[in-house]
């Protein structure tokens, strides 16, 4: 019995606003199903969609997508499957070990266009499935006891982080990280994880996660520093799907790599002086101003100018979309920021937001850098606590 293991498709997302980046999704997910098609059935282990609502045409390219695939799909919630805010309810309704979320994938299942396991289970044909939908860390003791229900020795279908894993993203625990203690001594063949973008990530519990199947923000573009001349800091993130042979007790895996959809750039430019960022920005652009390609430019250093990011990003012309991000720190301009004007906002951001203000300006940060799930989880994270 083979299984393809697909995880984050996160189809609908456009990003940085980009219908060309959106397009990249549709086509990684249509790709990983054509390089799984040996596989007997179809496992996504959560966030098949970016939002609980995705767009119409989001459903109709899954649809389009899944049309000809001819096997069996088994779907799981992730955690953009449905409203942070509404879990608790949600969950109740999961009580008596049967919970479909209410989501746009009970309306696939209903059309029987992928089955969804949340707190179920599917026989393939003398291999089980177990689903189970994702769920915040403090429901940590729900969540092993409905992991319980699984049959022994079945294929467990999550949508969580490990305590211990190492992964580029998440880089640091997050509401959905659950403890190892979760997972101990239970009765399972294989984990199928979703939730971290990392490709075959691994932990010693025996779960492995598919990881998404696009690059998800500049955390995995291909990387480059400057300081006086160009060296690759960073490989671009491997993206794929993994292939679960099972035969018997045994399972063996194989990663599905996926072939990059485009250039995609993170450029870091340390310079002490203009002069020098002229220089450095005209070798970036030649370097890395392709047709198709998203550049994230990144200028780091101290200069006694600001940096006119409009002006660097003129010099790429041919790249599909170029941000520059000031990084930059001067003396003078600090000076300024003690102003009046700096003071009197700050002072009504407090007023208004409290402790939150910071919490405020940081999401406003990584929005501005297209990192809308690290603003999202750093907002919710304050709104909890």
């Amino acid at each position: 019995m083979k299984i393809l293991h697909i995880s984050d498709a996160h189809l609908g997302r456009a990003q940085y606003g980009l219908p060309e980046r959106e397009e990249d999704y549709y086509n990684a997910f249509r790709e990983a199903l054509a390089r799984g098609r040996s596989a007997d059935a179809v496992l996504v282990t959560g966030d098949l969609f970016d939002t609980r609502r995705p767009p119409t045409r989001a459903v109709l390219r899954f649809v389009e997508a899944v049309e000809g695939v001819g096997v069996p799909i088994y779907l799981i919630g992730g955690n953009h499957d449905f409203s942070y805010v509404r879990y608790r309810a949600e969950a109740e309704g999961c009580a008596g070990g049967h919970c479909h979320v209410d989501t746009v994938l009970k309306l696939l299942d209903r059309l029987r266009l992928g089955r969804l396991l949340c707190w179920d289970s599917a026989d393939l044909g003398g291999v089980w499935i177990f689903g189970a939908c994702a769920t915040p860390r403090e429901y940590a003791s729900e969540y092993r006891r409905l992991l319980q229900k699984a049959p022994p020795g079945a294929v467990l279908a999550i949508h969580q982080a490990i305590e211990g894993v190492r992964a580029r993203y998440p880089a640091e625990e997050d509401d959905f990280t659950m403890p190892q203690s979760v997972f101990q001594g239970l009765s399972h063949l294989h984990i199928a994880a979703g939730h971290i973008h990392d490709h075959f990530a691994r932990h010693s519990l025996g779960a492995v996660w598919a990881g998404s199947l696009e690059m998800w923000d500049v955390g995995e573009f291909e990387t480059w520093d400057y300081a006086g001349g160009f060296e690759k800091s960073q490989e671009r993130a491997p993206k794929g799907a993994v292939l679960i042979d099972v035969s018997g007790r045994a399972v063996s895996l194989r990663a599905v790599p996926l072939p990059g959809s485009r250039p995609l750039y993170r450029v870091r430019l340390h310079v002490r002086d203009a002069g020098e960022l002229q220089r450095a920005v005209e070798e970036a652009a030649r370097l890395f101003d392709k047709p198709g390609a998203v550049v994230r430019v990144e200028v780091w250093g101290t200069l006694e100018e600001g940096v006119k990011t409009r002006q660097l990003a003129a010099y790429f012309t041919k790249a599909l979309h170029v941000d520059v991000a000031d990084r930059t720190s001067a003396p003078q301009r600090a000076v300024a920021l003690r102003g009046s004007a700096m003071e009197e906002l700050w002072r009504l951001l407090r007023e208004r937001l409290g402790e939150g203000a910071e919490v405020v300006v940081k999401a406003m940060e990584y929005l501005r850098e297209g990192e809308r799930e690290a603003a999202y989880r750093l907002v919710l994270k304050a709104l909890y606590d």
